[in-house]
């Protein structure tokens, strides 16, 4: 059984590592930045002082919006970060300094790996609760990791830059068609994106709330009385797969009696509402441990 030393563990845990995140990203100007002068130091002035700038101001972005954890500003970093480390490694073919490539590449990558961990992510999710609430990110369903969400972040990042980098080399015509295709499929892909920073398993006062319409159409509430037991699910439960074939430990919550709820499966714009009657569901949040910890804490049957 994990007692409340476990929740206060945990909960120091991620503020560690929100904090080592921001603080390897505020030196990413002393770590990432002599790679990406050395890169630039053969290029067009203009092009040169372009690409300085956008750098400073992504780098300014994300430093304010890890200051300010919040969903939105989790979609942020999960474009920014990894776009810094993708940036360092183009920057490395065309440096000359073996120092500034080994420091630059470390100093991205290790903001990279801390700043996409799991604590981070729920760090930001929880930041934007309110009250007597806790919210932990749930994982990436697993159809969408084997290609899809890469395809939408590179939409994203190509889309955002590829067309200003090409005006700042004087490439007009391209450059201008670049802008306008690029900056338009950012446009739609940011949504998507997004909508996986928008699913939660959330504990509140009553009980807790599955938060994720990927997988449902409404968030749904399972008071705590109405929960026979929580815990890690076994490979052959039967129960509702609200997961979506999430990697790593999924979690069960077995209801006491049947509860209907409302799947995603159907359209949002017809007025017929089908419900699907389950006896209970599986969810598969970052860290499962913190959310058993919770669960624990807050009156729930652990088994």
């Amino acid at each position: 059984m994990l007692s409340l030393s476990s929740v206060a563990t945990f909960t120091a845990v991620k503020q560690i590592e929100l904090w080592l995140f921001r603080a390897l990203w505020l030196i990413l100007p002393f770590t990432a930045g002599p790679l990406f002068a050395d890169a630039l130091d053969n290029t067009e002035r203009p092009f040169q002082l372009g690409v300085s700038l956008a750098l400073w101001g992504a780098w300014a972005a994300m430093l304010i919006g890890s200051m300010v954890p919040r969903t939105q500003t989790l979609t942020l970093l999960r474009v920014m970060v990894p776009l810094a480390f993708v940036a360092a490694i183009r920057a490395s073919f065309a440096a000359d300094s073996t120092t500034a490539i080994v420091i630059g590449l470390i100093g991205a990558g290790a903001a990279a790996v801390i700043g996409l961990s799991g604590a981070v992510g729920d760090a930001f999710a929880d930041g934007s609760s309110y009250g007597d609430e806790r919210r932990f990110l749930l994982r990436t369903p697993g159809p969408l990791m084997v290609g899809p969400i890469q395809l939408v972040w590179l939409a994203i990042a190509a889309g955002a830059t590829i067309g200003p980098l090409f005006l700042l080399a004087q490439q007009w015509i391209i450059g201008g068609i670049a802008l306008v295709l690029g900056w338009a499929l950012a446009y739609f892909a940011v949504p998507v994106l997004h909508r996986l920073s928008d699913r939660w398993l959330v504990f509140v006062p009553r009980g807790i709330v599955v938060h994720d319409k990927t997988a449902l159409r409404e968030p749904q509430l399972f008071q705590t009385d109405t929960v026979a037991a929580f815990g890690p699910a076994p490979k052959d439960t039967d129960l509702e797969d609200l997961s979506l074939n999430g990697l790593g430990l999924a979690l069960r919550a077995e209801l006491k009696e049947p509860t209907k709820i409302i799947l995603n499966a159907q359209e949002r714009d017809t007025e017929e509402v089908n419900l699907t009657e389950i006896d209970g569901f599986i969810v598969s949040p970052n860290r499962p441990g913190q959310v058993i910890a919770e669960a624990n804490e807050r009156g729930f049957e652990i088994a």
